[in-house]
């Protein structure tokens, strides 16, 4: 590997780890799916059951121009936000991601 695609690797990794994103299989994919759009404080701040990160997913497909995701993908994906930002008993649905208070768009823009 030369040394301006290692050092491109080491700040991806720095990105994804300082993302708060909780650690746990499938957070690369989901930085790497869903920070071409937003920030990952959005989905910090957001905690949805299966079924509605799914309904959200499909949202954002139809809606905001996310590609289509292949199935294992998108099952990696669900699996991961199940389990670090699915429902608990101290936290309440978040009918709609987008008002999250800590929403701010992708800085990139």
């Amino acid at each position: 590997m030369t040394a301006p695609l290692v050092l491109t690797a080491l700040a991806l990794v720095a990105q994804v780890e300082s993302s708060g994103l909780a650690p746990g299989e499938g957070r690369e994919i989901v930085w790497a799916a869903c920070t071409q759009c937003h920030t990952a404080e959005i989905i910090v701040a957001s905690h949805m059951s299966r079924k509605t990160w799914d309904t959200t997913i499909t949202w954002m497909q139809e809606t905001q121009g996310l590609v289509e995701l292949e199935p294992d993908v998108r099952k990696v994906i669900l699996d991961y936000l199940e389990q670090t930002q699915g429902l608990d008993e101290n936290v309440d649905e978040v009918a709609s991601p987008w008002a999250s208070p800590l929403y701010r768009p992708n800085p990139f823009w």
